[in-house]
């Protein structure tokens, strides 16, 4: 299982590092624990097949969330999941109840 993976700009970046990855189309945006930003030619749908291996889940169809970089749950309802950057991203109804399970 590979730890790390290239991102431009970044030689080789820890795959513990990326806090989530937020989707826009064809392209997506990586945030790294390091409060750095990185946009990628590269679907979201990728990146979820690339780190099937790896505790991260996807949320939304926007986001893919590091489990690892998820300090707390929360509210009980997981309508929003913190994250360790200090922002919060939101859950999707569709993908309810496997966040919970996940998360749990």
């Amino acid at each position: 299982m590979r730890t790390e993976i290239k991102l431009p700009g970044i030689a080789n970046c820890p795959i513990k590092d990326i806090v989530y990855i937020e989707g826009k189309g064809n392209y997506s945006l990586v945030y790294l624990s390091t409060k750095k930003e990185v946009y990628i030619a590269k679907t979201l749908k990728k990146f979820e097949s690339h780190f099937r291996m790896h505790k991260f889940i996807r949320i939304h169809k926007s986001y893919l969330v590091n489990q690892e970089n998820i300090p707390s749950i929360g509210a009980s309802n997981f309508t929003h999941i913190a994250t360790s950057l200090g922002n919060r991203l939101p859950v999707s109804r569709r993908k309810l109840a496997y966040v919970r399970q996940k998360l749990s």
